[in-house]
């Protein structure tokens, strides 16, 4: 009985692992089968998308335009905030003292609060100007950068059209994610990268 017991237990042994290994080959084969299916599709239909926001948050170049022109920021409202504070304490003063100073004195106060206004409003048009170019031209190269690993990338792939998709655009209702090639952009974007970064 014991005998008949140990033979049944090692067939059952057997037969589940046989089944074990039929279930992984199975899922192996189909992974294939999907980037076959998903590489013809694309190679069929020539058109692909990327999504915007992944984009942004993990390609490192756009990150680091990001952080440069963030910082720019801070430090243009820095200066505008020390305009506007030389001015309150002008003004400050000129209310503590407005009874004990002349009418010559009075009147400096007003230019200097006048001079420190037309001050304020220029550097806040000039800043605001400049930080706008430089914005604009920092925010263009990135383009570029993505513009020129597509035309490597669409050639190799045989895609015709690549759209860029955002979370919040109003131009594609539907998106199939087979179609979605963010993952090998942002991976080819960052090698560029680091390529240059290490020359």
């Amino acid at each position: 009985m014991n005998k008949i017991s140990l033979i049944l237990n090692i067939v059952l042994i057997a037969a589940v692992g046989y089944l074990y290994y039929l279930h992984y080959d199975y899922i192996h084969e189909d992974k294939h089968k999907q980037e076959k299916d998903k590489a013809a599709v694309l190679n069929s239909f020539k058109i692909a998308y990327f999504e915007l926001d992944s984009l942004q948050d993990n390609y490192e170049y756009y990150k680091e335009v990001k952080d440069y022109l963030t910082k720019k920021d801070q430090a243009n409202n820095a200066k505008l905030n020390k305009i506007k504070n030389d001015y309150y304490n002008k003004a400050k003063e000129l209310q503590d003292k407005g009874s004990m100073l002349t009418a010559q004195q009075q009147n400096d106060y007003q230019q200097t609060l006048m001079r420190l206004q037309n001050d304020y409003d220029q550097t806040t048009q000039d800043l605001s100007n400049q930080f706008q170019a430089e914005m604009t031209e920092r925010l263009q190269s990135v383009k570029l950068k993505i513009e020129d690993f597509l035309k490597g990338y669409c050639a190799q792939k045989g895609l015709a059209y690549v759209f860029g998709a955002s979370a919040n655009d109003n131009f594609l209702y539907y998106k199939d994610s087979i179609r979605n090639i963010t993952p090998d952009l942002i991976k080819g974007l960052n090698d560029e990268y680091k390529k240059t970064k290490t020359k």
